[in-house]
């Protein structure tokens, strides 16, 4: 693996202008609009309404991918568009986009309060009305990482803390698909070009050439390339992303990014319906019912979903990691700080991951986003050796490779190798155990 000096990296990224990602909005179905400063986000009055409707089953897996469009281009049955019609009129809403929803046989709907209606008491009245499945307010969710470019830093080492190398010699992700929701990734990057199986966009019409930061550095981590003399190496480098796009960029060259109940749901309904062994959700938000129930559909059908945990004590803010059955990932800390975190979630490394960046760049990453990629592609090398393993024995398996340094500034954090030797019944991996590892972990600096 090539190593790119920090100057050079940081002057790479000096030189660029990355642009802001915006929202298309084709008349009556856009989800978001402009405020004043440019930035498109969901508006505070807006609500999602689920009703069953089984013909919408029908609807083919790629019919529903390129972002907002009129209504009826999906495929929506017309007892649906009555009904949708139906509660607009009734309860004086506006409609504001609409989509089958075909994995759990539900179709959903966006409407917009008028500013002179109560939330809480239109809520209240539509959970009585037999029509409807559910109803809930519009959630936001954000990404959990942040660019650090202090020039200082030394490389991240976070590969080499889980010993990926070694893992390396018995498993590389081959054949294994990981389904990204996020923002869009740069799939020209040199490190990611050939490594994204398919890309679909929820969010807005642009077709390729996403400028987005998070979701190309996530990528990176879990996938890029190996042996290319180019940057860096990916956790699962023979793995292939499936990138979908349900976020949004809100600031310009900033990874912060924000997605939606809507967004969401559609990107995990393809998801579903495409199969991925793996579901990577590096965000969180609250509690939303028709993403959790989508969450859960994905986890029956033994597909693997592995979330970012916050890292602070906020609650209120640890779904979908909260999730049961659902690999819930934090930053490995330094031994001894106290941070709290989703029950049972297991640390990897999540502070200064050298990654892919748009436009052939890289840049040092830190947040839990980051720490579940590196999980995503770990659990990419299991499945390669054991396709049939499930969340229950993939997270027993990366709880006992867990190892501790007696240095107390050491960063605890699983151990790829030891994990990856279990997967194929090996009794260690060279030597190093769970029990006995003295070189696991590296110094915070």
């Amino acid at each position: 693996m090539a190593i790119i000096p920090r100057l050079f990296i940081l002057g790479c990224l000096m030189a660029l202008a990355i642009s802001c990602t915006t929202v298309a909005t084709p008349k009556a179905t856009s989800l978001t609009q402009a405020s004043e400063s440019g930035n498109r986000l969901p508006t505070s009055n807006q609500i999602l309404i689920t009703f069953e409707d089984e013909r919408n089953q029908r609807v083919p897996i790629g019919a529903s991918v390129n972002g907002y469009r009129q209504r009826g281009d999906y495929g929506n049955s017309t007892w649906s568009l009555r009904v949708a019609d139906a509660l607009a009129e009734d309860y004086g809403l506006r409609q504001v986009t609409q989509w089958p929803i075909n994995s759990l046989g539900i179709h959903c709907v966006v409407y917009e309060i008028p500013a002179n209606q109560s939330m809480g008491q239109v809520l209240k009245r539509l959970e009585k009305d037999k029509r409807i499945d559910a109803v809930q307010a519009m959630k936001t969710f954000h990404v959990r990482g942040e660019t650090y470019t202090d020039p200082y830093f030394k490389l991240q080492t976070g590969i080499r803390d889980m010993h990926v190398e070694s893992a390396h010699q018995m498993a590389t992700g081959r054949n294994i698909k990981i389904a990204v929701i996020d923002t869009g990734v740069d799939g020209q990057h040199p490190d990611l070009a050939g490594q994204i199986a398919l890309e679909q966009n929820f969010v807005d019409d642009a077709k390729d050439g996403f400028d987005d930061i998070h979701g190309t550095a996530v990528a990176g981590v879990i996938a890029a390339t190996a042996n290319n003399r180019l940057g860096i190496v990916g956790i699962a480098p023979n793995a292939k992303i499936i990138a979908l796009k349900a976020c949004w960029q809100t600031t310009p060259q900033k990874a912060d990014a924000v997605c939606t109940s809507l967004t969401l749901a559609l990107a995990l309904n393809t998801a579903i319906n495409l199969k991925p062994e793996i579901i990577n959700l590096s965000l969180t938000g609250s509690q939303d019912p028709l993403v959790g129930r989508l969450v859960g559909k994905a986890l029956d059908d033994g597909i693997i979903v592995v979330a970012s945990a916050p890292s602070t004590s906020a609650v209120e803010k640890d779904f979908p990691a909260s999730v049961g059955r659902v690999i819930a990932v934090r930053t490995a800390i330094v031994e001894g700080d106290s941070i709290a975190s989703v029950a049972s979630s297991i640390p990897a490394p999540g502070q200064e991951i050298l990654t892919t960046l748009p436009h052939a760049t890289y840049n040092f990453m830190s947040g839990s986003s980051f720490a579940a990629a590196h999980i995503s592609g770990l659990i990419a090398l299991l499945l390669e050796l054991r396709p049939t393993l499930g969340s229950g024995q993939i997270l027993s398996m990366l709880k006992t490779s867990l190892a501790h340094s007696s240095s107390s500034q050491a960063v605890n954090t699983v151990n790829a190798c030891v994990a990856v030797a279990g997967a194929g019944g090996l009794p260690d991996c060279g030597g190093i155990t769970a029990k006995s590892n003295p070189v696991l972990t590296s110094k915070i600096f």
